[in-house]
């Protein structure tokens, strides 16, 4: 898996309740998040963290202060 496709899926997980709207700032910030965990820990390990802390990082992006 590249990293295009890790972050398709790991979109699609994190978004699977509708939660995440494309264009918003919270959409943004997640996809950045992703971007850093998928090149620290690659595809693969990125996408098995955010499965294990989904609820956690949601309730962080969505209750962030800007």
């Amino acid at each position: 898996m590249n990293k295009f496709q890790a972050m398709a899926q790991i979109m699609a997980v994190l978004n699977e309740e509708g939660r995440l709207k494309s264009g918003t700032l919270e959409f943004r910030i997640a996809r950045q998040i992703i971007s850093g965990k998928i090149d620290r820990l690659g595809p693969e390990g990125a996408l098995v963290q955010i499965k294990d802390i989904r609820a956690h990082l949601l309730y962080q992006i969505e209750t962030m202060q800007f």
